[in-house]
């Protein structure tokens, strides 16, 4: 207890806090799990993104589908390794 109100001291001190270090984990595995979560989502909005240009006739249908193919295929992964590491950390799927 006494480290964590340590280091909530050192950060409210600080003048500029890294988003790094705002969030912390116990261990690489749940590290693992947040950066995936935290991809995952960007990948999610990226492709909203992609919906709002095409329907704006901002980018045509060749690029979206091309776009959203990769962006779809790498949000699969990102899944599929975050339900792996829950698996592994005993959390619900």
């Amino acid at each position: 207890m006494s480290e964590a109100s340590k280091e909530a001291e050192r950060l409210s001190e600080a003048t500029e806090v890294k988003p790094e270090e705002a969030v912390t984990t116990t261990g690489p595995l749940y590290r693992q799990l947040l950066n995936a979560h935290a991809e995952e989502a960007a990948v999610h909005e990226a492709i909203y993104y992609l919906g709002e240009a095409l329907k704006h006739e901002i980018i045509d249908c060749d690029v979206f589908l091309r776009q959203v193919r990769k962006m779809a295929r790498k949000q699969f992964f990102l899944k599929a390794t975050m339900n792996q590491c829950r698996k592994v950390a005993g959390l619900p799927l």
